[in-house]
This record gives C-alpha cells, structure tokens and sequence, in this order.
C-alpha cells in the first residue's frame, strides 16, 4: 500500500482530493495532515502496525505555528509505531544553498533565482524518490532503516 499512502500523505485539504481505499488500513479518508500542524505530539494510531509518516525534516517539534518557543520536543510515546521517511543530510547539503526550499525564499530571492533553485531542487527530488522506490522493490530499503535520531521526552 506504499503508493496509495504516499499519495495520500501529500493530499492537501482543499487542494488535492484525499485518497480511500487504502488497502490494510481502516476505512476513511486520508490527506495531508498540515491543516491540523506539521509536527505532530499524539498517537497516530492505529494501536497495531507502523505509520508512515513522510516529512522534510527528521526531527518534528511539536507545534509548528509555535515554532517561535525553544525546547519543544515530542513525547516518545507520540512516535513508538512511526517510521519516518526524510532526505539524508546529505542529500539536502547537496542542494542549491543547502536547504529545502521554503516561503522565505520569495523574500530573498528574485523570481528568476528562485524558479530555478525550485525546478534543480524538484529534479533532485525524482530523483531521490527514484531510488526510494527502486529501494522499496528490491528490499533494500530495509537496510537504511535508522532509529528516531531526536530527542524526545
């Protein structure tokens, strides 16, 4: 169910429709949760078998829109069942300016700048989900699973 949930985790409210129908997962519809906040302190449930949780950081802090208080860390319960799908350090180092394209961008960058740091970085990205997926058929992806490296209370 690796695709549906993938397309799932980036269906945005409003935006993208949800998906359904998720083969293995209870009935329902299932989206994007930044709507709700992009880093999550709760169970994400089920109570059995993993969630997948596809993010652009590898350490979420609880409460986004208070990302303005330090300290924040989640709790290590929030995350017992969760697998997280990140970019390596590395592949985000490897980017133009080294980081994740993000809204300041549009403050510091012209608009010719920022289409084309935008367009190498989405070409990055196939990239990246290029061999994600070539990882995920062969069964190597197994081996690049890593513990949680944040810390948590």
């Amino acid at each position: 169910n690796i695709h549906t949930a993938l397309l799932a985790s980036g269906s945005i409210p409003v935006v993208i429709e949800g998906v359904q129908q998720i083969e293995g997962a209870p009935a329902g519809m299932y989206r994007d949760g930044g709507i709700i906040d992009y880093h999550f302190d709760l169970s994400f449930g089920p109570d059995d078998g993993l969630v997948l949780y596809p993010h652009f950081y590898d350490k979420p802090i609880p409460g986004w829109f208070d990302k303005g208080l330090k300290g924040r860390v989640p709790h290590r319960s929030s995350y017992d069942n969760v697998v997280m799908l990140v970019p390596s350090a590395s592949f985000v180092a490897n980017l133009p300016y080294s980081k994740i394209p993000d809204r300041k961008d549009f403050e510091v960058l012209d608009a010719k700048t920022r289409i084309q740091y935008w367009q190498t970085v989405l070409k990055e990205t196939d990239r990246l989900g290029e061999y994600f997926m070539r990882a995920v058929n062969d069964g190597s992806l197994v081996d690049a699973i890593k513990p949680l490296p944040f810390k948590m209370i």
